[in-house]
């Protein structure tokens, strides 16, 4: 289980950067007014898979330290 938790857990962090940089780059590409309807749900959507991909990060993690307390 360690190798692949953290493959995963790696996997997952990998993937939380690449949300954080297209959710930067949405932002910048927003007009300061007259946000239209397809950003602001692209937007949220990735506002939604960071906040999961967060949790799922933090439940590998909490498997990780449980799997060294176990050793």
């Amino acid at each position: 289980m360690g190798i692949q938790c953290s493959t995963a857990y790696f996997e997952k962090l990998d993937l939380l950067e690449n949300l954080y940089a297209g959710k930067a780059a949405l932002k910048e590409a927003m007009p300061t007014h007259n946000v239209s309807k397809s950003h602001l749900e692209r937007f949220e959507q990735i506002e939604v898979a960071i906040a999961k991909l967060n949790r799922e990060i933090r439940i590998i993690e909490l498997n990780i330290i449980q799997s060294v307390d176990s050793k």
